[in-house]
């Protein structure tokens, strides 16, 4: 799985938090709002007024332009909106679900939909990118990362809308994986949410999402595997240990390499991210359906319980990328190994936090990032400002802190100081040590959301407003080669820059009748 960004895709406070310095509770800090005559008054400031006229040209120009049958890639050239690529080069007829993609600009729809209910084609373009989700829903109620409307798809998929009859090997698996089915599923709880829960397709869509998310979730357990295509079977609630070749002569790779009894992907997960991923879809489930909210909340207090399982014990307690039936760190690909994982670790602590902060009357999930961030502020390095991917199991020693590279053919890997000869992954990861610890201070007596400080969100207002091109979109140069081999080397159109931009404009045009309104923009 590629690592990319992913703190925009996700609407949580401890996302944004380790990006910028720039925030504030939510209600705390910011300057107090000045009485204005009228909302009125707000809305003609001229930075404002600006941010409406790209908001509502940007999105004209994605949903009249850019999209195909409602959906989008991660690139787009901006001389042939034909040329689109994802992780791969797409047709006019296929789209992408994994992020930034489809669900992406559906978010940054809806928010761009609620800020400015005078304009109501941004309702008619969220309903358009929900029904291209719709389309690329599963039988198995998730999605997988790409969408094919041909009507035979070269990106196979048991469709739940179009496949009468699926034989595809692998192809009935919705996928947790790089925050896919996540992702997508909170979109269109938004866009259900936005349409007043009026629009029968998108209802029922993401009903029959949420009915077999529920049963994806390990009984009692309370994790969730990589993949799904039906209910999973109960799994015992166990504490996270160190695997039985820990201190042996044969080696993690020799002992482990062939004696499991499912694949990886059936087996908990925190791979890329997907901790917060799934507080996030819990939690917009329980605001969006406040009749189910109980359902939710009590699935959201069960993934913490597991989270907490996970952490590895002492000398070590952060967390792997893959556990297996015992709850011990497993191999996934022959790159993947068993060993503490230093990206899914800052993710895990940043879902507790948040888990804390929507419920502090659960303490130990707080607690447990402290015990993490104490071993781990020991095992950064580069200043501080990178952690290993990967660090060794049950061993501190700064020899041992480093990479694992895999050897021709495959198993067993040997380890390393230097980094791997496979590129196709983030072997060092940015620390976001120092702004967990200064979440987990502040929490200790503020347990407020977190947002921009007006001052920043003036700031990336004024960025979108002033690099849009014609006022209506945002280019990004590639060169040699484009955003991916073999693309054209030119400009393109980034999904992941229009997301982050119309989702600031929204935002700005949203808060500046509200705590922003001390601004004389």
């Amino acid at each position: 799985m590629k690592i990319r960004p992913v703190w925009i895709l996700l609407p949580a406070v401890a996302a944004s938090a380790c990006l910028s310095p720039e925030l504030e509770p939510a209600g705390a800090g910011a300057p107090a709002p000045v009485a204005l005559d009228t909302e009125a008054q707000a809305a003609v400031t001229p930075l404002r007024t600006k941010a409406l006229g790209r908001m509502r040209n940007a999105a004209k120009y994605f949903n009249d332009f850019v999209s195909r049958n409602g959906g989008y890639a991660w690139h787009h050239n901006a001389s042939n909106l034909n040329e689109r690529w994802g992780d791969i080069q797409l047709d006019a007829d296929q789209i992408m679900i994994q992020s930034p993609g489809t669900p992406d600009v559906l978010r940054a729809f809806v928010e761009a939909a609620l800020a400015d209910p005078a304009t109501p084609d941004l309702k008619t373009y969220a309903t358009r990118t929900a029904m291209a989700l719709r389309h690329g829903q599963l039988q198995s109620g998730g999605w997988r990362l790409y969408a094919d409307f041909k009507p035979t798809p070269t990106l196979k998929a048991c469709y739940l809308n179009t496949t009468a009859t699926c034989q595809c090997g692998g192809c009935a698996h919705s996928t947790y994986d790089d925050q896919v089915t996540q992702n997508a599923l909170i979109a269109l709880m938004r866009a259900d949410q936005l349409l007043g829960f009026a629009n029968p397709d998108i209802s029922s869509a993401s009903a029959y999402a949420r009915a077999r998310m529920e049963t994806s979730q390990y009984p009692t357990h309370g994790g969730f595997p990589q993949v799904f295509s039906g209910p999973v079977a109960a799994r015992p609630a166990l504490s996270a240990s160190y695997p039985p070749s820990i201190g042996t002569t044969c080696g993690l790779a020799q002992c482990h390499a062939n004696v499991y009894t499912v694949e990886y992907w059936d087996d908990p997960t925190l791979n890329d991210n997907l901790a917060s991923a799934f507080v996030e879809m819990l939690t917009s489930a329980a605001e969006v359906y406040p009749a189910q909210a109980a359902t939710y909340q009590a699935m959201r207090a069960r993934f913490g319980d597991f989270l907490r399982r996970a952490q590895m014990p002492q000398p070590q307690p952060a967390w792997a990328q893959q556990y297996d039936l015992q709850m011990q760190p497993r191999w996934a690909r022959n790159w993947e190994t068993p060993a503490i994982a230093g990206q899914e670790s800052q993710d895990v602590m940043w879902a507790l936090l948040r888990l804390y902060q929507l419920d502090p009357g659960v303490p130990a999930n707080r607690d447990a990032v402290g015990t993490a961030l104490t071993y781990l502020e020991t095992v950064d390095f580069a200043n501080d400002t990178l952690l290993h991917r990967y660090i060794e199991l049950d061993d501190t020693a700064p020899s041992n802190v480093g990479f694992y590279t895999v050897r021709p053919g495959g198993y067993p890997v040997r380890f390393s100081s230097a980094p791997p000869t496979y590129q196709n992954y983030a072997w060092e990861v940015p620390s976001q040590l120092a702004a967990l610890r200064a979440e987990y201070t502040r929490l200790a007596s503020d347990t407020s959301a977190m947002k921009r400080t007006c001052h920043q969100l003036r700031a990336d207002t004024a960025q979108a407003v002033d690099t849009a091109v014609n006022n209506e979109k945002w280019l990004t140069p590639y060169t040699p080669a484009g955003p991916r081999s073999g693309a054209t080397p030119g400009d393109y159109l980034d999904t992941s820059t229009f997301v982050r931009n119309l989702r600031t404009l929204a935002e700005f045009v949203t808060r500046t009748t509200t705590d922003c309104t001390a601004w004389n923009y």
